[in-house]
């Protein structure tokens, strides 16, 4: 979603356009799925960067990425733990297919547009996650999640692929075992799991929880919308320190509803402590920014929410009149939760940069940072004192449209995927994932850069006749 509004926005710029219209356009996309194969990739060694001086040398852990295609990969790199870097090792078969966001497949607007590739392909944050030994990644394209057990830092294999449950999946959380994953087409659902550490398999409980998201962009707005429309589809899933289970809502009750009134939501579930099933949920709606779109978030070492906000200051006039944003900025808000159900904000904080997604939040310092997507940069937030206090809105510069973010569990370190596809200015084709090393005052030095395993744009539409789904998702394991 942030991508493909900046590279509409930078075409249409001197045009004028209604909202709609603008919107339909730059969320032109379409699913695509395929039957998957199996294909390993030999080692391949990375491109080093600066590094910075630390210990000996030692690779004991590794990164992962996912291209999204069709046929889905993990993409493996084993990570030197002393210094950051990345070596590319593997790519492995999900066994599924990956997808993107819905376009202009329908009303309200009757201009036809070619298809471009959606640069953030499933609006979310956590497609990928690492939980214990075990890799998890969704495939939305064929409503499937995919298991992996983790060998070392070089090698994965592949475990299983269950159903998620609903459509769409793009996004999914674990405590003790206990998984979930949120699917983003049609009304929204939710689906919960047992994880086995043994062979990474898992165990679906009960039936999934549906959630209210109506209609997409669509003229009928009862008429549930799959692939989801995603500036107004569920962002992300995780859980509350208390065991309580959280999903963003970008605008709550589907795409008809955005970016008027545009209320965005935090929607809470109850966990039953013994089956693990979630209970039809408590919802805090975000008002007075309509329009603001929240999604990503992380907690914080006090458990306050932090959470990203697409339009910070949300809209101002009629959108009918054309593409007005407040601000468009993104912004960093913080919230309380009162442990049953119900946050309160704490704190508001534009980056002062445009398009603002994704979101990591590193204990060891106290430091939240954000990637802004519209201008290719980092923004680092320090919440120690309780709120938001931006310290740089622009830590770090030159990226090419920046999409999710990890840390390494250390918090020496932070990977920032950095897709650089048609749309963004001075593109290449090529995906890196640049790495960077923390510090105490929340600024940050880039360490390496590494396109390794990450094929061009070019390489990957000819692989796949001709689609682009975009790559997505990162995460880290070992120490």
């Amino acid at each position: 979603v942030c991508l493909l509004l900046t590279t509409f926005l930078i075409i249409t710029s001197n045009m004028k356009l209604s909202f709609p219209t603008f919107l339909a356009a730059a969320l032109v996309s379409c699913a695509h799925a395929v039957k998957p194969r199996v294909r390993m990739t030999p080692k391949s060694a990375g491109k080093a960067g600066k590094a910075s001086a630390r210990a000996a040398s030692g690779v004991s852990g590794a990164l992962y990425t996912m291209t999204n295609q069709p046929e889905n990969e993990i993409l493996v790199y084993s990570r030197d733990v002393s210094h950051g870097q990345l070596t590319f090792s593997q790519s492995v078969s999900t066994n599924g297919s990956g997808s993107t966001i819905a376009g202009n497949s329908g009303p309200p607007t009757n201009i036809a547009l070619p298809p471009i590739p959606a640069i953030d392909p499933l609006t979310s944050q956590s497609a990928i996650l690492v939980a214990g030994n075990c890799l998890l990644n969704v495939n939305a394209g064929s409503d499937e999640v995919s298991t992996f057990k983790i060998i070392d830092s070089t090698e994965i294999q592949f475990a299983g692929v269950f159903g998620s449950g609903g459509l769409f999946p793009v996004s999914i959380a674990e405590r003790d075992g206990l998984v979930y994953v949120l699917n983003a087409g049609g009304n929204g659902s939710i689906q919960g799991y047992t994880l086995s550490q043994f062979n990474c398999g898992l165990r679906s409980i009960g039936d999934p929880v549906v959630m209210d998201q109506g209609g997409g962009l669509s003229s009928d707005a009862s008429t549930p919308f799959n692939p989801p429309f995603g500036i107004a589809s569920p962002a992300q899933i995780g859980f509350i320190d208390d065991g309580h289970l959280l999903v963003t809502v970008k605008a709550l009750g589907g795409g008809q509803n955005y970016p008027l009134p545009g209320v965005g939501g935090l929607v809470v579930f109850d966990i039953h402590p013994t089956t693990g099933m979630a209970t039809y949920p408590t919802i805090t709606e975000i008002t007075g920014r309509p329009g603001s779109a929240p999604f990503s978030f992380d907690f914080d070492h006090e458990g306050r929410l932090l959470l990203v906000e697409l339009f910070g200051e949300g809209f101002q006039g009629d959108p009918s009149m054309g593409f007005t944003p407040a601000a468009g900025n993104g912004g960093l808000s913080v919230w309380e939760f009162d442990g049953k159900g119900t946050f309160t904000e704490v704190s508001m904080t534009s980056t002062t940069q445009f398009l603002t997604c994704w979101l990591e939040y590193i204990p060891q310092n106290h430091c939240v940072y954000t990637s802004n997507s519209g201008q290719g940069s980092l923004s680092a937030f320090n919440v120690d004192g309780g709120a938001d206090e931006l310290v740089d809105s622009t830590a770090a510069t030159g990226l090419f449209g920046p999409l999710d973010l990890v840390a390494s569990p250390d918090g020496n370190f932070l990977y920032v995927l950095s897709p650089d596809v048609f749309g963004i200015p001075d593109h290449t084709g090529q995906p890196q994932v640049v790495v960077y090393e923390t510090s105490g005052d929340c600024h940050l030095t880039q360490v390496q850069a590494i396109e390794d395993g990450l094929e061009t744009e070019e390489a990957r539409r000819a692989a796949a006749d001709g689609v682009l789904n975009g790559v997505l998702g990162i995460a880290v394991w070992g120490p």
